[in-house]
């Protein structure tokens, strides 16, 4: 570099500009080296690697890079920390907002969260996963109203295609206030866009349930099981209708089956079916958050 500067301007490097050019060259061999070792698994290298690079040069893309990282080793804290210096220098940045907002989510800091969630709305309240963030962050702390209605502005905002996530969070609130009709009309929408997700299917046999059509219940929840033998609900389920339906053979059946692929979840049901009934009951109990009572 000091060769070339000197041919085309007759100028010598000063002693300043050389020790700047130094640590430039440092930096990109800490910043290339680390995300190299990032491709092969290195992680705890390339952390070292991203750390000693901002230590020479506070660079955005670098320290979004290391957040990005940190994240993936689940030091969330410390990737809340790079992103907030980020922030201070790009306030208005949608791509820094929300990840950090959805960071603070995950650990539970609801009040830096919403902070970040109406700042965003200031920039641009048009993003339909600004909404999505805070319907997530009502749930949590137990508002469902306000949840369902920023789920209602995720959904109206994002025109291109429908909000997956959003018609499913909104289908999840609406069961929890036992508004069964409105959550069914939203599950469907997402299984037209994923006809054999085992959540959404999930959702729908349990959503069946509580309008009391046990039969459609089981198709979805053997669907289920189809799709995901390890989801342990979908057997609980359906033992509990087969109970309620008077088949305790079959019911059985079902619980053992579901507990030979996953018995530490299925742990209330002991295997030897000498009191399959009470057994049944204690399972579904523990297995029924909602509450929905299919006349055990």
């Amino acid at each position: 570099m000091g060769f070339f500067k000197t041919l085309f301007t007759g100028k010598e490097e000063t002693e300043e500009e050389k020790q700047e050019q130094k640590v430039k060259n440092q930096f990109d061999v800490f910043k290339y080296d680390g995300i190299q070792a990032q491709r092969i698994g290195r992680m705890d290298y390339a952390l070292e690697c991203y750390k000693r690079a901002l230590d020479l040069q506070d660079d955005t893309e670098t320290r979004m890079i290391y957040a990005n990282a940190l994240m993936s080793m689940d030091n969330l804290e410390a990737a809340a920390e790079q992103l907030e210096k980020v922030r201070e220098k790009t306030p208005e940045d949608l791509n820094v907002l929300l990840p950090l907002a959805e960071l603070y989510f995950q650990m539970e800091q609801y009040e830096p969260m919403e902070t970040l969630c109406n700042a965003a709305l200031q920039v641009n309240d048009s993003v339909a996963a600004t909404h999505y963030l805070m319907a997530k962050m009502y749930k949590a702390k137990g508002d469902m109203i306000n949840a369902v209605a920023q789920c209602t502005l995720a959904i109206s905002k994002q025109q291109e295609a429908p909000y997956a996530e959003a018609y499913y969070l909104r289908a999840q609130l609406l069961m929890e206030m036992q508004q069964f009709t409105e959550a069914e009309a939203d599950i469907d929408v997402v299984l037209s866009l994923d006809e054999e997700n085992d959540e959404y299917l999930m959702l729908k046999g349990e959503c069946c349930e509580a309008l009391q059509r046990p039969e459609e219940a089981k198709e979805y929840y053997l669907k289920v099981k189809e799709l995901n033998p390890y989801i342990t609900k979908a057997y609980i389920r359906l033992g509990a209708i087969l109970m309620a339906e008077g088949k305790k053979e079959e019911a059985a059946k079902i619980v053992e089956e579901g507990l030979q692929l996953a018995p530490e979840e299925l742990k209330n049901v002991n295997g030897e079916y000498s009191n399959v009934e009470q057994e049944m009951r204690d399972a579904y109990k523990a297995m029924d958050p909602l509450g929905f009572n299919v006349g055990i």
